[in-house]
């Protein structure tokens, strides 16, 4: 918990977006929710997402819900903790991840429409299923994007917000591998796109003019 809302933090600092934070399972118990919902408050965030996933994700091992009661008791809980009316509870169900029963996924956010949730977010539901069962639903939707479709795509279907997985860890990623491997082949690095190119947009993107002025202003430096 402590790990999630510190990145939270840094990433409410840097930007001027509303921020929809990861709360996985909510870190703790229904009796004790209010300490997940008080840090990521504390922390800036616009809204948090709590998922059922109660063991196995992204492991290739069974996987397993949470019980539907105890799950609900998660978001009601949630719910009730909150300070602040604009900060947003998600109710994610991955039972379309675990299972592929849609009619679960359909059974489990009605229970968390019903606990309080503002948004309800289906997991694995890709856009011609989101828009079979969107009129079923009793909140907003949230998705993650589907590989294959477009923003629009998903609109369509009832999306009212669409997270993108790891697009800039992901993209960063295949960035920084592509310089290094140019990067060991020539032995140059010269040879790599872009890396003396932008340094001047990059220092006024990470706020170094506005540093150097406070500098000045204030005479660090001066003897």
């Amino acid at each position: 918990l402590n790990d999630m809302v510190e990145q939270t933090r840094c990433i409410v600092d840097a930007v001027d977006l509303p921020v929809i934070a990861d709360a996985e399972g909510g870190f703790n118990d229904a009796p004790n929710i209010w300490r997940t919902v008080q840090a990521f408050e504390r922390a800036g965030a616009a809204a948090i997402h709590i998922e059922d996933h109660a063991f196995g994700k992204h492991a290739d091992v069974p996987q397993q819900l949470h019980p539907l009661a105890t799950a609900a008791g998660r978001i009601r809980a949630a719910v009730e903790a909150r300070e602040d009316p604009n900060f947003l509870i998600v109710a994610r169900c991955d039972a379309a991840w675990v299972s592929g029963d849609i009619e679960e996924t359909v059974r489990r956010l009605d229970a968390y429409a019903e606990a309080g949730a503002d948004l309800v977010f289906p997991t694995m539901v890709p856009p011609p299923q989101l828009g079979e069962i969107r009129s079923r639903l009793k909140r907003p939707v949230m998705v993650v994007d589907s590989p294959g479709f477009t923003l629009a795509d998903e609109a369509r279907a009832g999306a009212a917000i669409v997270l993108y997985y790891g697009f800039s860890a992901l993209v960063q990623f295949a960035a920084l591998t592509r310089a290094l491997e140019r990067f060991k082949t020539s032995g140059d690095a010269g040879t790599v796109p872009e890396l003396h190119g932008r340094v001047s947009e990059f220092e006024r993107f990470m706020g170094y003019d506005a540093f150097a002025d406070r500098a000045r202003r204030y005479g660090v430096g001066k003897q």
